[in-house]
């Protein structure tokens, strides 16, 4: 009966992060239709999309500063009917200003309600779980990218774009009934933390070494994937007609991506972090020489697709377990870590892309890309060595 009851929480926190993944990415397949309906061009209505990540990164820490003495289950809940509530109001503003407003408060509660559920997940899972429950709740946003964000596509296109909110904030509700019904109820109480203990976790230069693990990483990632349809058609010269299929696979793998990260969570992680981002740089220089070979490069960008969210759930858990040696009052902070780490990744990674194809062309891309990845290696080799230290205060589990 408990593990029933701990995958059907699992269950509802992954579809819970299958709405927050959509609600983030639904943008991007209706920026033509919200442009010409706002009367804003499409690079304004962008800022969309830019606002919604930055919001991220800078609102949820701060949330999970605010709110680090409020019952987690009332939390989750009060988060998701205002997401469903922003959702409905973002269908009926009939301003850019005003529809940007409603994208920045929704970024900061989706990041602010995932990492709940994240230390929830923690808590509540068996501790030889944790490792695959919380990759299995990351999954959720790659499932977003497979499915939710073509279906509201299709919707906002087929109707009008705002008919893409009025669907999300209906999934919305769904997911609240979930989370009602399996976050337990009786979950162990908040530890009040300081202002010291939360400045403590952001000045712990272990905490800011397994920080920048994920920004590296997936900055590398995206370096290439925010230029992955101009690679496909430019450079690997795949026809218009197949780009969205070739989409559909690349997301298809990254699911599994997601589950292999599961498996690398469970025992001493970064070890094996430092092994997937060496293999990876070699990929991405594998690719930079294949791409033009329509077969071939296909074959090498699934590998690199297979390997693209294996960092999540291992960085996660290690950026918890730090913290719970280093300022175990800020253990709750510390999950919402690694959502950040990822949108400044994303970030970055598109900014460092851009500069790269400005200056080199699509086909430098790859090579940034191996640098950063050989950057992240280099830091979670560095980790490593610390965590097996004599003197060091934490050892990865083995």
């Amino acid at each position: 009966m408990k593990t029933i009851r701990q995958n059907a929480l699992i269950f509802s926190f992954t579809f819970m992060a299958f709405i927050l993944g959509t609600t983030e990415y639904i943008i991007v397949g209706l920026l033509s239709e919200i442009s010409a309906s706002l009367g804003v061009t499409i690079a304004t209505a962008g800022g969309l999309v830019s606002g919604f990540a930055i919001s991220y990164a800078i609102g949820t820490p701060i949330m999970m500063s605010l709110c680090s003495r409020v019952p987690k289950r009332i939390t989750i809940l009060v988060s998701l009917v205002l997401i469903l509530l922003l959702n409905l109001w973002s269908a009926i503003v009939g301003t850019y200003g005003m529809l940007l407003v409603t994208r920045i408060v929704t970024a900061v509660l989706c990041g602010f309600v995932l990492s709940v559920a994240i230390t929830v997940a923690n808590e509540a899972v068996d501790p030889e779980k944790r490792g695959k429950a919380i990759a299995t709740i990351l999954s959720g946003f790659a499932v977003a990218n497979v499915f939710g964000v073509p279906l509201g596509t299709f919707v906002g296109q087929f109707f009008t774009w705002p008919a893409a909110f009025v669907l999300n904030g209906i999934l919305a509700g769904i997911a609240i009934v979930l989370n009602y019904v399996y976050v337990p109820r009786k979950l162990p109480k908040p530890v009040p933390s300081s202002l010291k203990d939360q400045i403590g976790l952001f000045t712990n230069g272990r905490i800011i070494l397994a920080f920048l693990i994920p920004v590296t990483a997936v900055g590398a990632v995206f370096v290439m994937y925010t230029y992955i349809t101009p690679i496909l058609e430019q450079v690997m010269n795949i026809p218009k007609s197949s780009v969205s299929g070739v989409l559909l696979v690349y997301g298809v793998a990254t699911i599994v991506s997601n589950w292999i990260g599961g498996k690398i969570a469970t025992g001493n992680a970064v070890s094996k972090l430092r092994v997937v981002f060496l293999v990876q740089a070699s990929v991405y220089i594998i690719f930079s020489m294949t791409a033009s070979i329509s077969i071939l490069g296909m074959l090498v960008l699934i590998v690199l697709a297979t390997m693209s969210s294996i960092v999540s759930a291992p960085a996660q858990l290690y950026l918890i377990d730090l913290a719970k040696k280093s300022s175990p009052k800020a253990k709750d902070l510390a999950a919402s870590l690694n959502p950040v780490a990822s949108n400044l990744g994303i970030a970055g990674g598109s900014a460092i892309g851009g500069v790269v194809v400005q200056h080199g062309g699509l086909t430098s891309l790859p090579v940034a890309a191996a640098i950063l990845a050989i950057s992240a290696c280099a830091i979670a080799c560095i980790c490593y060595k610390l965590d097996h230290q004599p003197s060091s205060g934490y050892r990865s589990a083995s």
